[in-house]
């Protein structure tokens, strides 16, 4: 008969080991989602559970289970008896998406003009001046990332509008991969700043309409130069 001591130890190496289940697929799924975000694993490369489990040092259930929840994301799709891949970032994607980002931040941008304070617009203004700086001395896409994400954040903030905010944030990801793709075109990431200075200006200038057209004519010229990207480039269609 097993003894008393035997048993107990039994149950709490399987209780560690259950707990530890949810450490493990987070571990996967983090380190999966973070490689595709930042273009470390490309559009349409496949992703073996073998070769990922083995990166990682975890056995492949948790992989598995990491890869199906990137799929819901849309950040990861699988195809019958190939396996997984990294999910395209295609042409309509980017189209759908510039389309509702240019209403609604557009609406957003006219909304700070009217709101924003002045010491946040100040904060605005450093963050751009510094971007713009890095940018033409050292090329810092990096400075220019984080200067573009705050900015948007900031003017959707802006808005106090949290059902706006959340439609907004559902895209993020996919918004993330763009930008990594669209710096890459010669020119654009001055341009990217100068867009963003113009928006600033007519917020600074409490000029509504001006703002608000201004953020349209930045996505719009973020959508051609991303679609533009992906034309030349048709491993990344």
């Amino acid at each position: 008969m097993p003894s008393r001591n035997g048993s107990v130890k039994r149950r709490t190496q399987s209780a560690r080991e259950t707990s530890s289940r949810p450490s493990r697929h987070h571990h996967a799924y983090t380190e999966i989602r973070s490689r595709i975000l930042s273009g470390e694993l490309a559009p349409q490369e496949p992703l073996s559970e073998y070769q990922l489990a083995g990166e990682l040092k975890i056995s492949r259930t948790p992989v598995r289970e990491a890869l199906k929840r990137l799929e819901h994301e849309g950040l990861v799709r699988f195809v019958p008896n190939r396996g997984a891949f990294v999910a395209d970032v295609s042409i309509r994607d980017i189209v759908e998406i510039y389309e509702l980002r240019e209403q609604l931040e557009g609406y957003a941008a006219g909304i700070a003009a009217a709101e924003m304070t002045l010491a946040e617009i100040d904060v605005l203004e450093r963050k751009l001046t510094n971007a713009q700086r890095l940018a033409n001395e050292k090329g810092s896409v990096k400075e220019a990332f984080d200067s573009d994400i705050y900015f948007h954040k900031q003017l959707i903030q802006c808005t106090k509008n949290s059902r706006m905010a959340t439609v907004l944030a559902t895209m993020d990801d996919q918004v993330h991969r763009i930008r990594i793709l669209s710096p890459r075109a010669r020119g654009r990431l001055e341009a990217m700043l100068c867009e963003h200075r113009e928006v600033l200006d007519y917020i600074r200038r409490r000029d509504r309409e001006g703002a608000q057209e201004a953020m349209r004519r930045h996505l719009r010229a973020a959508r051609e130069n991303a679609i533009r990207l992906m034309s030349d480039a048709p491993s990344l269609r």
